[in-house]
C-alpha cells in the first residue's frame, strides 16, 4: 500500500480504523475521512480531518478507499457510486498480528478483519465483508460480499452466507448451514436450519421473527 488512503464513514468502524491505524498498517497513508453527515463536516478524529462528503472521493485520482461502514445495504450503495471512478483502489485491512487466517483461504478486496478473528482453511471471504472482533469461522466457510459480522460470531464448518447478510453479536451456526442473501440474524441466535433470502431470524434455536 503506497497510495494515499481515505476512510468512508466517520462512525464506529471508521473511527476504529483511525484509532488503530498502526495496527492496520495505514498510519503513513491515511489522510482523512469523508462522511455525508452534515454534523461531521470540518470535524477531526484521531488527528485525521473530515475532508468532505462522498463526492470528494469521486473527484480524486489514484487513491485507496476503505468503506468504514458495517451496514450491508449502505456499503453496497457506496461501492456502486464509487464505481464511477475506476482509478480508486479498495485494499483489505486485516489486523494480521492479532488475528489468524489459515493457509488456503481466499480474502476479497475491501474487507475489514478486526483483531481476535480466526478463519480456518478453505474459507472464502467476499469483497467488502466486515468481521468485527473475535469472530471464528470453521473450515470451508463462505461469507458473501457486503455481509457484516458483529463481534463474537461463530460459524461451523461449511457454513455459507450470501450477499449483504447482517449477523448480530454472538450469533452462531451449526455445520453445513446456508444463510440466504439479505438475511438478518439477531444477536446471540443459534442457527440450526437454513435461513431464506431476506429472512430475519432470532433466538435459540433461531426462528423467523414473524412467528
Amino acid at each position: 500500500m503506497n497510495r494515499k488512503l481515505i476512510i468512508v464513514g466517520a462512525g464506529s468502524v471508521g473511527l476504529h480504523l483511525a484509532a488503530n491505524a498502526d495496527m492496520y498498517g495505514i498510519k503513513e497513508h491515511l489522510i482523512g475521512f469523508v462522511d455525508d453527515d452534515p454534523g461531521k463536516q470540518a470535524g477531526s478524529y484521531y488527528g485525521y480531518p473530515v475532508l468532505g462528503t462522498l463526492s470528494y472521493v469521486l473527484e480524486q485520482q489514484d487513491i485507496d478507499v476503505v468503506i468504514g461502514i458495517a451496514f450491508p445495504d449502505v456499503k453496497k450503495k457506496i461501492v456502486k457510486k464509487l464505481s464511477g471512478n475506476d482509478s480508486l483502489g479498495f485494499p483489505g485491512l486485516i489486523a494480521k498480528a492479532h488475528s489468524w487466517i489459515s493457509a488456503d483461504c481466499s480474502i476479497g478486496k475491501g474487507v475489514i478483519i478486526y483483531p481476535g478473528c480466526s478463519i480456518n482453511y478453505g474459507s472464502v471471504i467476499g469483497d467488502f465483508v466486515v468481521m468485527n472482533m473475535n469472530c471464528a469461522l470453521g473450515h470451508h466457510a463462505t461469507v458473501g460480499r457486503y455481509s457484516s459480522l458483529a463481534p463474537g460470531v461463530c460459524f461451523g464448518g461449511h457454513t455459507t452466507v450470501g450477499e449483504g447478510v447482517d449477523i448480530g453479536i454472538g450469533a452462531a451456526t451449526i455445520q453445513n448451514t446456508l444463510i440466504g442473501d439479505g438475511a438478518v440474524i439477531g444477536g446471540q441466535s443459534m442457527i440450526i436450519r437454513n435461513v431464506e433470502a431476506g429472512e430475519t431470524v432470532v433466538g435459540v434455536p433461531a426462528k423467523n421473527k414473524s412467528i
